[in-house]
C-alpha cells in the first residue's frame, strides 16, 4: 500500500456544444485555472493466490479562479465576452481498480496482464454575464458535470536491482465507447523505490493521466481533453 503525494501538472480542456459545434475552452489560459497542484493519493495491491492480484487507486483534484477574459468564450449558445471579469472550474476524481495475473515471475522480476475498472467524475463551472445574440442574459452560472465506470486493459512490469531497490512500470488503456461517452484513456506510472526498513519503504514515481472523450447526454454534449502529470512521493507499506 502506497499514500503520498500527487504534483499535478494539468491541462484542462472542455467544450459544450449549443446548436453547432463549439471550440474547445482552454481552462488553464482562457480561464486561468492553475496548472499545478497537489493532491493526495493512495495505492493498494493484494495478492491472492500464487498468480493473482487485485489493485487499487485513488486521487481527486479540484481549482477554482477568477480571471479578466482576453478574447470572447463560446459556452452552449451563450458568449462571454472579452473584457469581462468571469470565474471559473474544474475538478476530477479518478478512482480505478484492477485484476491482474502475473505471467513471468523470478528471483528479481515480474510481468503481469489484466483488466479493469476506472470510476471518473469530471465537473467543470463558469459564471458571469453571458450574452446571446448580442444581448445581456444577466450574471448566472452555466456547469457541466459527467460521471462513468470506464473498463479498460493493462500490464505492469517490476525489476529488483537489489533486495532494497525496485524499478515498477504499469499502463492501463482504453479506446471504446461507451454509452454516452467514447474516446481514449491513459493511465501510466512509473517508479523507483526504496525499502528503508522490513515492512516501510519509499516511492518517487513519475504519473501520466490523459483522458480525450466525446460525450452525448442531454445535460453535456460536448467533449474533454484532460491531461494530469506529475511526481508521486509516497511512503510505501507491505506485509
Amino acid at each position: 500500500m502506497s499514500m503520498g503525494t500527487f504534483l499535478t501538472d494539468k491541462k484542462v480542456k472542455i467544450r459544450v456544444n449549443g446548436s453547432v459545434p463549439g471550440e474547445d475552452i482552454d481552462f488553464n489560459e482562457g480561464a486561468a485555472v492553475t496548472s499545478n497542484d497537489s493532491t493526495f493519493s493512495g495505492v493498494f495491491r493484494w495478492r491472492f493466490g500464487e498468480k493473482w492480484s487485485v489493485a487499487g487507486q485513488y486521487w481527486d483534484s479540484s481549482d477554482s479562479s477568477f480571471v479578466t477574459l482576453t478574447e470572447d468564450i463560446g459556452w452552449e449558445d451563450y458568449t462571454l465576452k472579452a473584457g469581462s471579469n468571469i470565474g471559473a472550474g474544474v475538478e476530477l476524481t479518478v478512482a480505478r481498480v484492477f485484476f491482474g495475473r502475473s505471467f513471468h515471475t523470478g528471483a528479481r522480476h515480474e510481468f503481469g496482464l489484466g483488466a479493469g475498472l476506472h470510476w471518473l467524475e469530471f465537473g467543470a463551472f463558469i459564471e458571469g454575464e453571458f450574452f446571446i445574440n448580442d444581448e445581456s442574459t444577466g450574471f448566472r452560472r452555466e456547469a457541466v458535470s459527467a460521471d462513468a465506470p470506464l473498463p479498460n486493459i493493462g500490464g505492469w512490469y517490476w525489476y529488483a536491482f537489489s533486495p532494497r531497490w525496485m524499478l515498477t512500470t504499469r499502463v492501463d488503456w482504453l479506446g471504446i465507447t461507451v454509452g454516452d461517452y467514447s474516446g481514449s484513456l491513459w493511465n501510466a506510472n512509473a517508479a523507483i523505490n526504496f525499502q528503508a526498513w522490513r515492512h516501510v519503504g519509499l516511492g518517487l514515481s513519475y504519473q501520466y493521466f490523459a483522458l480525450d472523450v466525446d460525450i452525448e447526454k442531454s445535460d453535456w454534449n460536448g467533449g474533454a481533453d484532460l491531461t494530469y502529470r506529475g511526481p508521486f512521493i509516497s511512503l510505501n507499506v507491505n506485509w
